[in-house]
Formats: structure tokens, sequence, C-alpha cells
């Protein structure tokens, strides 16, 4: 996969600020399905817990680092 990178919480974090500052989404495999999901970053939850973000459907979800299987950052549309 071009871009993978390990999950690591601080390029995690920057991304997302870079994608709620730009209005971007971010591209990430969750562990329970492992199939690659886009969504658009709202901001933080708990002590940087996570994330909440909107899904292509617009419904808001909560995405807990530890559940990040891999991250592929900012996707430019």
């Amino acid at each position: 996969i071009e871009g993978y990178m390990e999950p690591d919480i601080s390029i995690m974090t920057l991304d997302i600020i870079e994608a709620i500052r730009s209005q971007n989404y971010v591209l990430l495999n969750e562990k329970a399905s492992n199939t690659q999901v886009e969504l658009f970053p709202k901001g933080f939850y708990g002590d940087f817990d996570g994330f909440r973000a909107y899904n292509l459907k617009g419904e808001e979800t909560k995405v807990p680092f530890n559940e990040v299987k891999s991250w592929s950052g900012v996707s430019k549309k």
C-alpha cells in the first residue's frame, strides 16, 4: 500500500489538525474490519484518546487511536 505507515499518535494528531484546518479527509484502516475508511475529522475527545469525525454518509463517529490498524494520512480532494 502506497504511503503505508505504522500508526503513530503524533503523526495522526498532526494529520487530523491539518485535515480540520484544510477541510480534507483522512484515510485509515480500522482493526475490527481492516477496511479502508475515509473520514472528515471534527476534533479530538478525551485526553487525545481518539478523534471525532463524520463518515461519507454524514454520520458522526468516534475513532479511538488504539483501533487504527494503519494510517494513510490526509486525503486531498
